[in-house]
């Protein structure tokens, strides 16, 4: 397996890690981690792929095919590669939205964005992830019943 500068060849490297963390009964976890990459510009917001990251193993484990239309038949090239940084960029959002939860203890769910530099995760936004949250609770059948054990059980 390959560890990855975060874009394919011929990118450039402006990239976003796209971290929901969310407020459990067992405290904040990650709930997905998405890179954005493949900028045709300076923005993430010009990202012509997009992949879901195993924030435990940061491995890329798949195109965000549900993401969007868009996205819907993206070429895959860095699945299966090793985003490092991730794993530390997600414990760093979990430390600070359980900072938040001090001052704001309605704050169920934050998505975090950040790129990972020579220096470590570098973050520049965490937003309230109210539309961000039910794409990703209904990834997959493991996903929705974790959610709805800690919310509804």
């Amino acid at each position: 397996s390959t560890t990855v500068t975060a874009a394919s060849t011929g990118f450039s490297n402006v990239h976003q890690l796209d971290i929901v963390t969310i407020h459990t009964r067992k405290g904040v976890r990650v709930l997905s981690v998405v890179l954005w990459t493949d900028c045709e510009g300076w923005s993430s917001h010009s990202a012509s792929a997009g992949y879901l990251v195993d924030a435990a193993t940061e491995r890329i484990v798949a195109p965000t095919a549900w993401y969007a239309p868009y996205f819907a038949k993206q070429q895959a090239p860095l699945v299966g590669s090793r985003l490092q940084g991730t794993l530390e960029a997600c414990k760093k959002a979990i430390a600070a939205h359980e900072k938040c939860l001090a001052h704001t203890p309605w704050l169920i769910a934050v998505g975090w964005d950040c790129m990972l530099t020579d220096e470590g995760p570098m973050f520049f936004e965490g937003n309230v992830a109210a539309y961000r949250t039910p794409r990703r609770m209904f990834l997959s059948y493991e996903s929705m019943t974790a959610f709805f054990s800690e919310y509804c059980a």
